[in-house]
């Protein structure tokens, strides 16, 4: 998301390129069973530094609980997150397992005070729990598709300390449409819910497990994804508002103007978070955050969060999940976000509903109507059209949008556009194969 400067200059470019261009070999190679046992590993560290260099320290593993995950797609079938863990058996050196997911220091790189200031963020990343040693490497790609070699470390499942997950929650199963392994596991995590508070945070699990169930693609893909929620409580009720001069104590601590941003509604906790996720089988974490207030956010193949109570709290959901899940852009460009240069003129964003038109090809042109312009006019006979909209990703101008009114651009709750509906139903798949 920026031009990495690593404290470790190692450069892994053609390793990860040679991944991501053989994949259909990879993919009909994998077993999961010759590598991995049906257990998870979970990895945390600590991500620090600023917009200019950045790396990773304090690494600690932990073990237990069954790998919700898929077990025959093992090579991710594309990146669409900056940070990319490539993990290879010790042995043979053979890539067995690749993950890419985004950060919120990699948002918080982009900003001003990332320019005078460290930044310290607790980050984690599940991987199904290896037979044998194995070697991992982290590596980040700058929106500019820089890569940079970050960090690189062993783990033998005989002697390397690790720690068990320590079961402490209640789980209340809200949906389910089949087993773990070929589903889409979605948990949810209450925040700001005070044991007075029971009877709400049941009700609300259940409010927000219907406003994914109900909307397209979830609802015609119910039989792929299991919804369930942590039975967890705070000391407090509501949420920490910097802004309001209001601070609770609460299960995640979430607080709003994360990086500066008055309704960036999000969770520092990372470590914390994560240990409390491992009393379920998930794949996509979201936080429901007791309070009126709008606000939100989501990151790909990390977490997302969610005001509960408000009146776009369906569309909020839906919206940030299709960050956090599918990996798509925000397709608005008049709002108050204060990352800089996200999307680089000449460059293509790995987003699957944003375009510069560098590498077009590749995203939604099979889509467009062959009479349809590109770029395409934003007038009301285009309304109901897959096009190439100008606007999107921040900007106004030199990034490109599928929809005129999407979801991931308006507060439309159930109106994704069939860009972005495609790219969800290839999460349900991901998962379900």
């Amino acid at each position: 998301m920026k031009h990495h400067q690593s404290f470790i200059f190692r450069n892994r470019l053609r390793l990860l390129l040679s991944v991501f261009c053989f994949l259909p070999l990879l993919l009909s190679a994998q077993n999961f069973n010759t590598y991995f046992e049906n257990k998870t590993l979970r990895i945390d560290y600590m991500h620090q530094g600023n917009a200019h260099s950045e790396k990773i320290a304090q690494v600690i593993f932990w073990r237990g609980g069954i790998w919700s995950g898929t077990h025959t797609q093992l090579i991710e079938p594309a990146r669409l997150g900056e940070m990319v863990l490539t993990v290879k058996d010790a042995k043979t050196n053979e890539i067995i397992y690749t993950r890419s997911y985004s950060t919120l220091f990699g948002e918080y790189a982009t900003t001003e005070r990332a320019e005078k200031e460290e930044g310290f963020f607790e980050e984690s990343i599940l991987m199904p729990y290896p037979k044998a040693p194995v070697k991992y490497e982290f590596g980040v790609y700058s929106r500019s598709h820089q890569f940079t070699f970050l960090y690189e470390g062993e783990f033998d499942p005989k002697t390397t300390p690790q720690k068990p997950f320590k079961k402490k929650y209640n789980v209340m199963n809200l949906h389910i449409g089949g087993k773990a392994e070929s589903c889409l596991d979605i948990l949810f995590l209450p925040d700001g819910y005070s044991k007075k508070d029971k009877e709400k945070l049941k009700k609300d699990m259940q409010t927000f497990a219907d406003y994914i169930l109900n909307c397209s693609p979830y609802s015609e893909n119910k039989d792929k994804v299991n919804i369930r929620a942590i039975k967890g409580y705070s000391k407090e009720s509501g949420i920490t508002d910097p802004n309001a001069k209001v601070f609770k104590k609460t299960l995640l601590n979430s607080s709003y103007n994360t990086i500066d941003v008055d309704r960036y509604l999000m969770c520092l906790n990372v470590w914390k978070m994560n240990e409390i996720a491992d009393d379920a089988p998930y794949d996509a974490l979201l936080i429901i955050a007791n309070s009126k207030k709008y606000g939100g956010g989501g990151i790909y193949n990390f977490y997302a969060v969610v005001n509960s109570d408000g009146k776009y709290s369906d569309y909020v959901t839906v919206h940030e999940l299709g960050h956090s899940i599918a990996g798509l852009g925000d397709e608005y460009f008049d709002s108050e976000v204060s990352v800089r240069d996200f999307y680089p003129e000449g460059v293509e964003p790995v987003e699957p509903n944003l375009t510069t038109l560098v590498d077009f090809d590749k995203k939604w042109k099979h889509l467009l109507a062959q009479d349809t312009p590109v770029p395409t006019p934003d007038e009301d006979e285009y309304n109901n059209v897959v096009g190439v909209f100008e606007g999107g990703g921040y900007v106004a101008k030199g990034v490109y949008r599928p929809w005129h009114n999407c979801t991931m651009k308006e507060k439309v709750y159930n109106g994704f556009c069939p860009v972005c509906k495609k790219a969800l139903e290839n999460v349900f798949l991901y998962f379900s194969k």
